[in-house]
């Protein structure tokens, strides 16, 4: 099963909403994410969180539509992304895709980036970006106009080889906090990604 989570950050282009909610089984809206459900007019399986950031027409809209609600207290030790993802964990949805994740508190972006740990089936997509967690082998087809950036997030850094890539790599170190695997690009019609020691955040970017 296919899950995806719509959470309050920022969503400009509604296209990747419509795009990402493609074949997937169980769509659950993290608090005010449910916003950006009703802007494109779909009915999430249930909503999660404190709703502290729904308003009126919102909660309208869940009676409405007869939505369930999961409901938690404002004061928890978890974001309401991060309980969307434990929900569907614990309910056996492990491909998951993160939207609205995003946005202008970096704290929370920041945050949600490292919630990637919490199972490799996991990935989020925004206007310009789509952001994995790799320790192992990932291939990715040629976007026109896309950047891939490779970020250690180890101590030690990774080790990588790129095959496919502007710039190949054969076992190379990326140091930890070095920028050298920043703004590569596949030139061929696939680029293949292999960690032989880390992990990294896989970043496809465009401007």
């Amino acid at each position: 099963m296919e899950g995806l989570i719509i959470s309050s950050g920022s969503i400009i282009n509604y296209d990747i909403l419509k795009e990402a909610i493609k074949n997937k089984s169980y769509v659950l809206c993290a608090d005010g994410g449910l916003l950006h459900a009703m802007h494109i007019e779909i009915i999430p399986n249930a909503v999660i969180g404190d709703l502290d950031s729904i308003d009126q027409s919102g909660l309208d809209f869940i009676e409405k539509n007869n939505i369930p609600i999961i409901k938690f207290p404002v004061e928890k030790d978890e974001t309401d992304t991060e309980l969307a993802i434990l929900h569907l964990i614990e309910n056996n949805i492990k491909n998951i895709t993160l939207v609205g994740v995003t946005g202008n508190r970096l704290d929370h972006t920041i945050g949600n980036i490292y919630l990637l740990k919490k199972i490799k089936q996991l990935i989020i997509v925004d206007d310009n970006n789509t952001i994995y967690l790799i320790d192992d082998y990932i291939k990715l087809r040629r976007k026109e106009g896309y950047y891939l950036s490779i970020i250690p997030i180890n101590q030690d850094g990774v080790v990588v080889t790129l095959r496919g890539f502007y710039y190949p790599l054969h076992e190379d170190l990326i140091e930890y906090g070095s920028t050298l695997g920043i703004s590569n690009r596949i030139i061929d019609k696939y680029g293949e990604v292999e960690i032989i020691k880390g992990e990294a955040l896989i970043i496809e970017a465009n401007d």
